[in-house]
């Protein structure tokens, strides 16, 4: 992960589609949580997964930063892995005694006698010297197996054999007249609100006044899509990220957006249960642009939230008599 990047999830001051997500599904207080640090965000092996196969197709070279493929054994339990941490981080001398030692903090029940817990302790760090021995280097890089690497590069193949996910990822206009950018990121504001996007691909044609957003999505619904589109609101993403991608055009470019630029938008689906099939996904300007007003109103209450301090509950509770719509 490069700094930028790095920065962007960092950065608490500032709202991104996740945090319009959250709000919409969990509202005011459990926002204010996650950017305060109160709440934890999501986690799984799915998001795993999808952070692991964007960044080898969009920055390879973080990638070998940040991930090492591990062929030796490894725990495959808790209390195999505290073993090793165990006696990774031991600083008793005698290895007799570090390998018991290690053994009884990671389980519980075991005889007092440390003639019957050696041999069972001396069979493990055995089995797992290899990890022990990458454990003590503090190598902080996340281990992917054998399988995770043939997938990513799978993944890779079909992307290009794919005759638009290739060129999507791929510049293939290198020049003065156009640029392409993985993981771009932009700082913004719209509605009174600070905003942060990060946009998995974007190519400025500056001839022809071309933007084309490209985003990556892993997925168990490659087949029906839409089912997908609809669970995550992707579109709501989308066109949070093309009025970042306006901001841009209009304070870095110093173009105008509205009447100059046509905007174009793909979503590339990676199939993640078994077959790494890919697809390309169009979507309209006025698919994309359906979901202006939920985030202009989103906005809104945030800024009313941030301007008077107020999460515990929501901007009608507040204003009103303490009753609720809901949108049925």
């Amino acid at each position: 992960m490069n700094d930028l990047t790095e920065n962007y999830y960092s950065d608490n001051t500032r709202i991104s589609n996740s945090n319009i997500g959250w709000f919409l599904k969990k509202g005011p207080a459990y926002l204010h949580s996650m950017l305060t640090g109160k709440a934890e965000g999501e986690t799984g092996r799915q998001l795993a997964r999808g952070t692991m196969i964007h960044e080898y197709l969009l920055q390879p070279e973080e990638f070998h930063k940040d991930y090492v493929v591990w062929d030796k054994s490894r725990p495959s339990s808790a209390q195999q892995e505290k073993f090793c941490q165990e006696l990774a981080q031991s600083v008793e001398i005698e290895p007799n005694k570090a390998v018991i030692s290690a053994y009884r903090a990671s389980y519980k029940g075991l005889p007092k006698s440390d003639d019957l817990v050696l041999p069972k302790a001396l069979k493990m760090a055995e089995e797992y010297s290899d990890y022990i021995e990458y454990l003590k280097i503090n190598d902080n890089r996340e281990i992917i197996s054998p399988y995770d690497a043939k997938m990513l590069m799978e993944v890779a193949e079909n992307i290009q054999k794919h005759k638009l996910a290739s060129k999507l990822l791929k510049n293939e206009y290198i020049g003065q007249e156009d640029e392409l950018h993985h993981e771009f990121h932009i700082n913004w504001s719209m509605c009174g609100v600070k905003c942060k996007s990060l946009l998995d691909s974007v190519h400025f044609d500056f001839k022809n006044k071309v933007c084309t957003l490209m985003d990556l999505k892993t997925t168990v619904n490659i087949g029906c899509f839409e089912e997908s589109m609809n669970h995550y609101d992707y579109l709501r993403q989308l066109c949070f990220y093309e009025h970042a991608l306006r901001w841009y055009i209009i304070n870095k470019l110093k173009e105008e957006p509205n009447n100059d630029w046509t905007f174009k938008y793909y979503i590339i689906g990676i199939d993640t249960t078994g077959s790494n099939e890919i697809r390309v996904f169009e979507l309209t300007e006025h698919q994309v642009d359906s979901r202006l007003n939920t985030i202009m109103d989103v906005l809104e209450q945030i800024r009313w939230h941030q301007a008077n301090d107020k999460w515990e509950h929501t901007l009608e509770y507040y204003t009103g008599d303490g009753s609720e719509k809901l949108n049925l």
